[in-house]
């Protein structure tokens, strides 16, 4: 999965026409989301439904939290709201998305139904 995250940095360079500066190992085997947010790199484990802050200059691991309280949904994608202070992790489960919001300690502040159900 390590191949993974630096074909993904890969596409993003080549994306925003820009040289690579720096690979990182991937904190975990299966990275579903990347995000970026107050200074740090975000990332979301598919498979273990965990969430690392990583200090973007070495890879290490900042801090982590348990995403998913629900065990029915598939983690799918992560983002970071800089206005929000928040962490915000893409699930699906049969056919609704929802996003479940995080403070970046890893506190639960909710959930939003993506499809209005």
């Amino acid at each position: 999965m390590r191949r993974v995250m630096v074909v993904l940095l890969v596409l993003a360079a080549i994306a925003s026409a820009k040289a690579i500066v720096r690979t990182l190992d991937a904190p975990d085997t299966n990275i579903s989301g990347l995000a970026w947010g107050d200074g740090s790199l975000w990332a979301l484990d598919a498979v273990t439904d965990s969430v690392f802050e990583l200090d973007p200059e070495t890879g290490e691991i900042l801090s982590s939290f348990y995403f998913n309280h629900v065990t029915t949904i598939v983690p799918t994608g992560l983002a970071y709201s800089e206005t929000l202070n928040m962490v915000l992790c893409g699930g699906q489960y049969q056919t609704t998305g929802y996003v479940y919001k995080y403070s970046p300690t890893g506190t639960y502040m909710g959930v939003v139904d993506m499809c209005g159900g």
